[in-house]
C-alpha cells in the first residue's frame, strides 16, 4: 500500500471497477466533496503514466463533474492508495458490496471476475464475510449469458426472472426464453423445467430422492427455491421407478386378501362420487404407530397454539399433520375376507408423495359404466385441453356465424331452456347478457389453422348498423341482412372452453349437439403445428406418432432432443389427418331426461349415495 497524491488529470476510471452501472446522486455528492474535501482516499493503481481508479468511482465522478463546472482545476490534488492491480479490483468490491445502493448486476460480474481468476467460492465468501451459500447464488448468476446480464444491469429483467434463467447452463436456452418471456420469471422457470419434474412433487416425493439418484437420475438445483429444492431432469425414469414402487404396493394389498386393487399415480377424476365401504373394525396400533401417532398430534396442538384457536384451518402445516394422521388411522382399518372379496381398495399417490387408499363399493363404479384400470397419467394437461377447446370454439363460432337458421335455433334452444324449461343459465354454451367469450388463443398454436373470426366476417355487417336511431335501421334491414346479423351475434356468444382443472357439464354437452350441429370439418380447420409437441411431454409425441405413422417411425425420432422431435412430429403428421381427442367433433349421445338435483351429486353423503344406488337396485 502507497498513500500519495496525484493530479486529476492523471486518473481515469478503470474498466476492471466492479461497478459497471452509472451511479446516481453525483451532484449531491461534488456538493459535500467541495464543502468539506476530500474525506476518503481513491484506491489506484498504475497504468503507464495514469492511475486507473479501481475503488472510490463515485468520488472519481464528483471530482470530474467539478472539474467540468470550473470549481477546481485540472490539476487539483487527489489522495490515492496505489495497490497491484489485482489488490485494487478485490478492494472496488470489498468496498462496494457493502454499499446498500450498489447495483446487484455489478456484484454479480464482480463475483463471477474473481471466480475467473481462480478463487473459490470459499475463497471468496472469506474474504467478505458473507454466507457461502450467498456466494454459490451470486456464482450462478454471474454464469448467464452476457446479454442477460446486460439486461439485469439495464433493469429491463428482474432478479426473479434472471434467477430463472440459471435453471439451465445452456445460453442459447437461456436466450430463447429471455427472448419469448422477457421480465416474466413465472413463465421462464416453466418453460426451463417442462421436461422436468420438481422434487418437491408428489411423484417424486413418493420415489424418493435416494431411489432417484441411485436410478441415475440427476437433478438440477433450484438455488434460488426457498427450501433448495430444484428439478429432476428424468420424469420418465420418475415415473418409471413410481409405477415400480406402486405395484409392490398393490401386490401388498392382494397378498392381504384384495381381489379387486386399482392403483394408479394419480387421483381418478371421479374419485369424490365414489362410493366408500366402511371399515368394520380397527387393529391396536404397534409401539411405532402409537409413537407416530402421539408425535403427530403434539405437532399439531403445537402448530394450533402457535397460529392461535381458529386459526389454523387453511394452514398447509396443520393441513398436512392432519393428512398425515388420517393417512395413519386409515392403516389401522380392519376389513373382512367378504369386503374385501365384494369391493375393491383404490389407490394413488396423495399430494405429500404418500399412499391415499380408499375401500369403495364396486357396484357403485360399474354404474358409472367403467371398470376399466384407471389412468396412470393423462397425454394432455389441463391447459392443452383448455387451449384445444378454445381451437375448437372459435372453429364453432365461424361456422355459425354464416348459417342463421342454426343460429336462431341455439337461441331459442337457449330462450325456451331458460324461459319455460327453467333451466340455469349455467347450462347453455350461449350467453345472453352479450358478454362474448374470448377464445384468445397462442398465436403459435394457430399458425396451420384455417379459421376466420367472427369480427373478421362480419366486420361490414356490423359497420352498416349506426349507433343512433339503431332500432329503426334494424326493422329497415332486408331478412337476409337481420338473418346474417344474428348468425353473427349468435356466433360470437358462442362458449366451448373448457378451463384447466374443470371438469366437463351440461354446458360442455350442450356444445358438443351445437358443434355436430355447425357440420364444422376440424381436419380442414387446425393442423397441430410444431407448438403444439412442444407443449406435450415426449412419451406422449412419441405414442401419438405410433399410433398414427408406425412404432418404427416413432423409434427413429426417439433419441431427438424435444425441439427437434417437436418439430419432425409436426413435419411427418402433417396431412394425416389426426387430430387430439380434444378437437374431435362427433354425433353426441342422446340426451337422457335427469332431474336438476344430478348435478349436486358430488356434494351427497355417503348415505345419499347408498340410497340412490339401492332404489335402483330395487327397480
Amino acid at each position: 500500500m502507497t498513500l500519495q497524491t496525484v493530479k486529476l488529470s492523471q486518473l481515469r476510471l478503470s474498466p476492471l471497477n466492479v461497478r459497471r452501472v452509472k451511479p446516481k446522486a453525483i451532484d449531491q455528492l461534488a456538493a459535500d466533496m467541495l464543502a468539506h474535501g476530500q474525506l476518503q482516499n481513491l484506491v489506484v493503481y498504475a497504468e503507464g503514466n495514469r492511475f486507473e481508479v479501481a475503488a472510490g468511482g463515485r468520488r472519481y465522478r464528483a471530482f470530474k463533474q467539478l472539474e467540468r463546472a470550473k470549481a477546481i482545476p485540472a490539476s487539483h490534488p487527489v489522495s490515492v492508495d496505489v495497490r497491484d492491480k489485482a489488490e485494487a479490483v478485490e478492494l472496488s468490491l470489498a468496498e462496494n458490496v457493502s454499499r446498500e445502493d450498489m447495483h446487484i448486476a455489478d456484484a454479480v460480474i464482480a463475483y463471477g471476475d474473481l471466480r475467473a481468476g481462480g478463487k473459490s467460492p470459499e475463497d471468496i465468501a472469506a474474504r467478505f464475510g458473507v454466507a457461502l451459500y450467498y456466494v454459490k447464488k451470486v456464482l450462478r448468476l454471474s454464469a448467464l449469458h452476457p446479454d442477460a446480464l446486460a439486461c439485469l444491469a439495464r433493469d429491463q429483467i428482474g432478479m426473479e426472472a434472471a434467477q430463472a434463467l440459471t435453471l439451465t447452463d445452456d445460453h442459447d436456452r437461456q436466450l430463447e426464453a429471455l427472448k419469448r418471456f422477457g421480465n416474466s420469471g413465472h413463465q421462464i422457470r416453466r418453460m426451463l423445467t417442462e421436461e422436468k419434474v420438481g422434487t418437491t412433487s408428489a411423484l417424486f416425493l413418493f420415489v424418493g430422492h435416494e431411489a432417484y439418484v441411485a436410478a441415475g437420475g440427476t437433478i438440477t438445483a433450484d438455488l434460488f427455491a426457498e427450501d433448495g429444492d430444484g428439478y429432476a431432469d428424468a420424469p420418465e425414469l420418475v415415473e418409471t421407478l413410481a409405477t415400480a414402487k406402486m405395484a409392490e404396493v398393490e401386490a401388498g394389498y392382494r397378498a392381504e386378501g384384495w381381489s379387486d386393487v386399482r392403483a394408479s399415480l394419480q387421483r381418478p377424476d371421479d374419485y369424490y362420487s365414489l362410493v366408500a365401504v366402511h371399515a368394520e373394525g380397527k387393529r391396536e396400533p404397534t409401539e411405532a404407530e402409537q409413537a407416530e401417532r402421539a408425535r403427530i398430534q403434539d405437532a399439531a396442538d403445537a402448530r394450533a397454539a402457535e397460529l392461535g384457536k381458529g386459526n389454523q384451518w387453511g394452514d398447509r402445516v396443520f393441513s398436512g399433520l392432519e393428512r398425515d394422521a388420517r393417512i395413519l388411522e386409515n392403516r389401522l382399518c380392519v376389513f373382512t375376507d367378504a369386503q374385501k372379496a365384494d369391493s375393491a381398495m383404490v389407490l394413488f399417490v396423495g399430494n405429500g408423495g404418500e399412499i391415499e387408499a380408499k375401500a369403495i363399493r364396486t357396484k357403485r363404479i360399474a354404474k358409472g359404466g367403467s371398470g376399466d384400470a384407471l389412468a396412470i397419467k393423462p397425454d394432455y394437461s389441463g391447459a392443452m385441453i383448455e387451449t384445444l377447446s378454445k381451437i375448437k370454439t372459435l372453429a364453432v363460432q365461424e361456422a355459425v356465424a354464416t348459417n342463421p337458421a342454426l343460429a336462431l335455433d341455439i337461441l331459442l334452444d337457449c330462450l325456451v331452456g331458460q324461459g319455460i324449461h327453467s333451466e340455469p343459465s349455467y347450462y347453455s354454451p350461449l350467453s345472453l347478457r352479450l358478454e362474448g367469450f374470448n377464445a384468445g388463443v397462442p398465436d403459435d398454436m394457430m399458425t396451420m389453422a384455417e379459421i376466420a373470426s367472427v369480427d373478421e366476417i362480419g366486420g361490414s355487417d356490423f359497420a352498416a348498423v349506426p349507433e343512433v336511431n339503431r332500432f329503426a335501421a334494424i326493422q329497415a334491414m332486408d331478412p337476409d341482412a337481420k338473418g346474417r346479423l344474428l348468425a353473427l351475434l349468435v356466433a360470437r356468444q358462442i362458449n366451448g372452453g373448457e378451463p384447466s382443472g374443470s371438469r366437463r357439464d351440461r354446458r360442455h354437452q350442450r356444445f358438443d349437439q351445437i358443434a355436430f350441429a355447425s357440420g364444422v370439418d376440424m381436419v380442414a380447420k387446425w393442423q397441430a403445428p410444431v407448438a403444439f409437441y412442444d407443449r406435450l411431454k415426449k412419451p406422449v409425441i412419441a405414442k401419438i406418432m405410433t399410433e398414427v405413422l408406425g412404432k418404427p417411425a416413432a423409434d427413429n425420432c426417439a433419441k431427438m432432443k424435444k425441439g427437434e422431435l417437436a418439430a419432425a412430429a409436426a413435419e411427418r403428421m402433417a396431412g394425416k389427418g389426426w387430430l387430439p381427442p380434444a378437437l374431435v367433433i362427433a354425433e353426441p349421445p342422446a340426451e337422457v331426461a335427469q332431474e336438476r338435483a344430478d348435478c349436486d351429486d358430488d356434494e351427497e353423503g355417503d348415505d345419499g349415495e347408498d340410497a340412490a344406488f339401492d332404489e335402483q337396485e330395487a327397480a
